[in-house]
């Protein structure tokens, strides 16, 4: 399948598409695809960051410098598969986890955006990068979980009230685990927020 296709089934469960969340849920290749939503921009920021950074392109290696952008792509992976155990066990939602995941990894296309300010810092248009790409996943995590909202509806089966406790679950969960990611591969200099 090509990459074109691949993301228009992104924007489409980006759109609340039901019928896109089960083809993508249901199908093999996808969870590559959906691998790949979640690294690429992390990695295309830790290039364009160490590009920018003051001691150049070596500093890609720091743990300063990696982690730090890495972690939130990391993160979201681990907590998409807690919140999707936290619905089946908690919640009695139907045990599809590796469904779940290639729905929300798709759905995460909507953290490209955070490649823009690491772009613009890049060009010189005189931002403060690593700010604007705190502000920007801020605002696609938030989109993520209304996202997320809807899929356990739609793919868990949880209702309205499940879900809300849910997505509360996946807030603290998501903090837990960047805290603990941050600690071991930053150290207590890590600072999910």
């Amino acid at each position: 399948m090509d990459l074109v296709h691949q993301f228009k089934d992104a924007i489409e469960i980006l759109k609340l598409n039901k019928a896109k969340m089960a083809q993508v849920a249901g199908k093999k290749d996808s969870t590559l695809f959906g691998v790949g939503f979640l690294l690429v921009p992390g990695i295309l920021n830790v290039i364009l960051a160490a590009l920018i950074f003051p001691s150049g392109f070596g500093g890609i290696f720091s743990k300063y410098l990696l982690w730090p952008i890495m972690i939130p792509a990391l993160s979201f992976a681990a907590t998409i598969f807690l919140v999707s155990l936290v619905a089946e066990k908690v919640f009695h939602g139907q045990k599809d986890h590796i469904g779940f995941f290639r729905i929300m990894a798709y759905a995460s296309v909507v953290l490209w955006v955070s490649v823009l300010p690491f772009f613009m810092g890049l060009i010189g248009l005189g931002v403060d990068a690593y700010s604007l790409f705190n502000l920007v996943g801020l605002a696609g995590g938030l989109y993520l979980l209304y996202v997320m909202y809807n899929v356990l509806m739609e793919h868990h089966k949880l209702n309205k009230e499940k879900a809300i406790y849910t997505i509360v679950a996946a807030f603290f969960i998501s903090i837990i685990v960047s805290s603990i990611l941050g600690n071991i591969l930053v150290g207590s200099a890590y600072r999910f927020y």
